[in-house]
């Protein structure tokens, strides 16, 4: 049976480069108003955020030793990263509509399909990060 060892040990320096690419980018977008210049904007800040997420989980699951100690079967991997991508999507657009009713301002009329929009891109960015495992170890076991 085709199983995942660990995940790559390169995870932590990804996860490193990707939320500081993130974060600069967020705080450029926020900075010069690029979230509304620009409504599609969000849409790779929260493939890019899954797939952060996707790797994070991945990580703590199954390379840091704390949840998962051996082998997993890939369907394990890939449902820990796209639970886990998901459900910090899931809460960040709770975020974001808690954000919108403290404002006292009145929800865009495509509020829904945004929000679900962006949880697609979440889940695609955790799936995208699962590939790229997937990817990785099958380079490194074939070299």
């Amino acid at each position: 049976m085709y199983t995942i060892t660990m995940v790559p040990h390169s995870s932590l320096k990804i996860l490193f480069v990707l939320i500081w690419a993130l974060a600069l980018t967020h705080m450029t977008a926020e900075y010069y108003h690029l979230y509304w210049v620009y409504r599609w904007f969000d849409i790779p800040m929260h493939f890019f955020g899954g797939m952060w997420v996707g790797l994070a989980v991945m990580w703590f699951c199954f390379r840091s030793g704390y949840v998962w100690k051996e082998q997993a079967p890939p369907f394990s991997v890939c449902a820990a990263a796209l639970i886990g991508g998901f459900l910090i999507g899931f809460v960040w657009e709770l975020y974001e509509y808690a954000v919108w009713q403290f404002a006292g301002k009145w929800l865009p009329d495509n509020y829904l399909h945004d929000s679900l929009l962006d949880l697609v891109m979440d889940v695609a960015g955790a799936l995208t990060a699962y590939g790229g495992v997937v990817l990785f170890r099958k380079k490194s076991v074939s070299e």
